[in-house]
């Protein structure tokens, strides 16, 4: 029988480098916390949340954890090629991606704006992709091998809360993106999976949409809201080595609201 400090290590990821994009608040910031607690170096990317930025980097060197900073409009191909750059300026390697990063609006498709679908489209997707892009060819050439998170929705495998089809859309793009890189990436020991989160708690949430969280709540058979923690806890387990064999998945993070 393995030892309990062996099985422990499978979750740590010490000396290894972690990008976070849309890392400086909500999910992205507990999955940046997540990482760091367990070892990994910290590189956070940002567009809007500049605010943010401080109060993490005091949280992540609490930690003693290296971290560094990076502004980046994900849709620019320029920036993101940057942003990567710089990354592998600093740190040398990029052992691990989470594609946070997303944005997400509500309307009718009949009053959805052609350029509301293209920023969804443009951030969810075309970001995604762009960054993926780039931490590939320095995985295959850096530091051989690594593990690519992206973060979907349960909204990729069922219908929202209504109005949000165009969100929707974008997030079953994720999902499938992941299954199909996965394959393609495979032979160079580069693992590909996704977390797909229900709704996530927040003070926000509740400030602003406190009946919907409410119903949600009510209808979830754990009879509670995940939060990022949840969602960050997911993001760590398969970016270490306990999903070593794990390539091509989406884990669900609902609490089990999918089921009803």
């Amino acid at each position: 029988m393995e030892k309990a400090d062996n099985i422990s290590n499978l979750f740590l990821l010490k000396d290894k480098v972690a990008v976070i994009t849309g890392g400086a608040v909500n999910i992205g910031r507990a999955i940046c916390l997540r990482l760091a607690e367990a070892g990994a170096k910290i590189a956070v990317t940002y567009h809007s949340s500049s605010s943010e930025i401080s109060s993490l980097e005091m949280e992540l060197t609490a930690l003693g954890v290296e971290s560094i900073f990076l502004h980046a409009d994900l849709r620019n191909e320029m920036e993101v090629s940057v942003a990567v750059h710089q990354v592998i300026e600093h740190f040398g390697r990029i052992d691990v991606l989470v594609n946070n990063a997303g944005v997400f609006s509500l309307a009718a498709q009949t009053d959805l704006d052609s350029s509301e679908w293209d920023k969804v489209f443009e951030v969810n997707v075309r970001g995604l992709f762009l960054f993926t892009r780039e931490v590939i060819k320095t995985m295959e050439t850096k530091h051989p091998g690594g593990a690519i998170v992206n973060i979907a929705s349960i909204n990729a495998m069922h219908p929202g809360f209504g109005n949000t089809a165009h969100y929707d859309a974008s997030k079953g793009a994720v999902v499938a993106y992941t299954k199909s890189l996965a394959a393609e990436v495979a032979g160079k020991g580069i693992r590909v999976n996704a977390v797909a989160p229900g709704l996530v708690d927040s003070k926000n949430l509740r400030e602003q949409a406190r009946d919907l969280a409410n119903m949600v709540e009510a209808r979830t058979p754990l009879l509670k809201l995940s939060d990022g923690k949840d969602v960050a806890n997911a993001v760590l387990f398969l970016a270490s080595a306990a999903a070593s064999q794990i390539t091509g998945e989406t884990i669900v993070v609902d609490g089990g609201y999918l089921l009803t």
